[in-house]
């Protein structure tokens, strides 16, 4: 599981591109109640927008775009965009345009299968995991997040997708190297590790 630090050029993470400036994503939850710093957008005020970058719809916070005005230092908070976590293509058949979720579900030998995050049909963001049907588990083995991107919500949003894929299974993540790394680590709400799987030892997939 790996993060990594902010982009070159302070704390505006990501890039910007022929549509502008990346934007912070998460997962769609119908209309947000509170911005990503904590402000009632129904007291404060809210626009919704949309991000040509992604191609997705979005929410503004117009106190919070105040506060990024009077001091360019603010990370930029004020504008997110929503990323629907029930629309998930096939390697094969993703757009080749906007921010789109594509999953790789395990092999018929394997109970490891991998999410990942493509922009413009690039990848910038995976997990893997390993389950077992059986026992009704689920290991995050693994999160990245492309230099550039991190910052965004884009680990996160991997890791949501991932535990909506298998409701009701027990999850646990290993500790992973790095201090960044396990620092993203410990917002997890996972133990690290799992009792024993005989259906993983032995390969075997039910």
């Amino acid at each position: 599981m790996t993060t990594g630090q902010p982009a070159v050029g302070g704390p505006r993470s990501g890039a910007r591109g022929e549509y502008g400036d990346l934007l912070p994503i998460r997962p769609a939850a119908g209309v947000p109640v509170q911005c990503l710093r904590g402000e009632y957008l129904t007291h404060y005020g809210m626009t919704q927008t949309y991000s040509h970058r992604y191609r997705l719809h979005g929410t503004l916070c117009e106190t919070c775009r105040l506060i990024e005005a009077r001091d360019q230092a603010e990370r930029r908070l004020s504008e997110w965009a929503h990323l629907d976590t029930a629309i998930q293509y096939p390697p094969d058949a993703a757009p080749q345009q906007g921010l789109v979720l594509v999953v790789r579900p395990p092999g018929a030998d394997t109970l490891t299968g991998h999410i990942e995050l493509r922009l413009d049909g690039a990848v910038t963001g995976t997990a893997t995991i390993t389950c077992c049907t059986s026992c009704r588990s689920a290991t995050l083995d693994y999160v990245q997040v492309a230099a550039g991107y991190r910052r965004l919500g884009y680990g996160r949003t991997l890791v949501a997708v991932a535990r909506a894929r298998m409701p009701g299974y027990t999850w646990t993540a290993p500790l992973p190297e790095g201090g960044v790394a396990q620092a993203f680590r410990a917002r997890l709400p996972y133990p690290r590790a799992a009792p024993a799987c005989v259906h993983r030892r032995d390969g075997s997939v039910d």
